[in-house]
């Protein structure tokens, strides 16, 4: 896979997520976002460590370039939020 495409990726899913979780709870269920996000990164934990800390880096990377203050505050928490940054759940 390409670095540009990777990072496209990682932009595109950064982005989708803070779309969610900045939606109002009259647009999106909070109990459904929840169950998509524990989903999301409960998939993301089977990656390994390296991995992880990677597509961390790429979510961070993607809330520097974004301009709008409340959604960039969103996508840097993703690593923290997605437990990206956390070994412990290396298989």
């Amino acid at each position: 896979m390409s670095e540009r495409l990777l990072t496209t990726l990682a932009t595109a899913v950064a982005q989708l997520i803070t779309a969610i979780d900045l939606t109002s709870d009259d647009e999106v269920d909070p109990d459904l976002a929840t169950t998509w996000f524990e989903d999301l990164a409960d998939t993301l934990d089977r990656l390994p460590a390296a991995d992880r800390l990677r597509l961390a880096g790429l979510f961070t990377a993607a809330a520097e370039q974004e301009t709008r203050p409340d959604v960039r505050a969103s996508m840097a928490r993703l690593p923290e939020d997605l437990g990206l940054e956390d070994e412990s759940g290396d298989l």
